[in-house]
């Protein structure tokens, strides 16, 4: 697996499958999402993913998983390549249209994006699914949105994640990594 910035272009001149999010845990949900991103051998995976030090820019940060732990659970599922994208002041000003062209299509060369339904991107999270499906055509880009995976009948998240390692329910936190 690669590991590279989020300045950087991958330097793999064919198309990707790319999901994005924090993957703070890598849960079962996580997995789904980079499981059918590895699924096609004509597209390389990308996982893009933010650097441990964008927590203090993230909604429900804290980790579940170390940096290495972290890698060595996207390489052993597989995952080509992984972008540890910087977030700050100016990188979270990027407009959601400018984020697809220049990230998802030029950068990343993106063939197939594979999210979950609550995706949001951009500058103030106002890019959506909704906004992909409409640059679709432009950036020759396949949406593909996953359901998100439930256990005992709640959404699988790392926030519910975090809450049962704190209250000492450790046999449902590891049910749903």
């Amino acid at each position: 697996m690669y590991i590279i910035d989020g300045k950087s272009e991958i330097t793999y001149t064919g198309r990707t499958a790319v999901v994005i999010g924090k993957f703070d845990g890598i849960h079962k949900g996580h997995q789904k999402l980079i499981r059918e991103a590895v699924s096609d051998p004509s597209l390389k995976s990308v996982v893009f993913s933010f650097t441990m030090d964008s927590e203090k820019y993230l909604k429900d940060s804290g980790r579940i998983l170390s940096r290495e732990e972290r890698r060595l659970k996207f390489e052993s599922l597989g995952v080509d390549y992984l972008v540890e994208y910087e977030l700050n002041e100016q990188t979270m000003k990027t407009e959601p249209e400018d984020f697809a062209r220049e990230i998802l299509r030029t950068r990343l060369h993106c063939k197939r994006l594979i999210c979950g339904p609550d995706l949001s991107f951009g500058y103030k999270g106002r890019g959506n699914i909704e906004l992909l499906r409409n640059l679709s055509s432009e950036l020759d880009i396949e949406v593909t949105v996953i359901d998100k995976l439930q256990y005992k009948g709640e959404d699988i998240s790392s926030t519910r994640i975090r809450a049962a390692i704190k209250e000492g329910r450790r046999t449902e936190a590891k049910e749903m990594l």
